[in-house]
């Protein structure tokens, strides 16, 4: 399993502000990886890809708000 950490430069948070954040990675050489952004504002948006090909997806603003979770079954 491998992890990255990395710190990105301005980008559209899911609140429409340009700001900086984190980005984490994880990967487990099988086929499940998952990516997290974390903006210094507070949003919040969460990637993961399974082994099947299913993928889910969910972005919460800074106020704590799911504003998308969506889930797409793969084979």
């Amino acid at each position: 399993m491998t992890s990255t950490t990395t710190r990105f430069d301005t980008r559209l948070a899911p609140c429409g502000r340009q700001v900086r954040g984190e980005q984490f990675v994880t990967e487990d050489q099988q086929g499940l990886t998952t990516r997290d952004l974390r903006f210094d504002c507070g949003c919040q948006t969460h990637h993961e890809e399974f082994h099947d090909g299913s993928v889910h997806n969910q972005v919460v603003n800074h106020h704590g708000k799911v504003v998308a979770d969506e889930e797409l079954r793969g084979e």
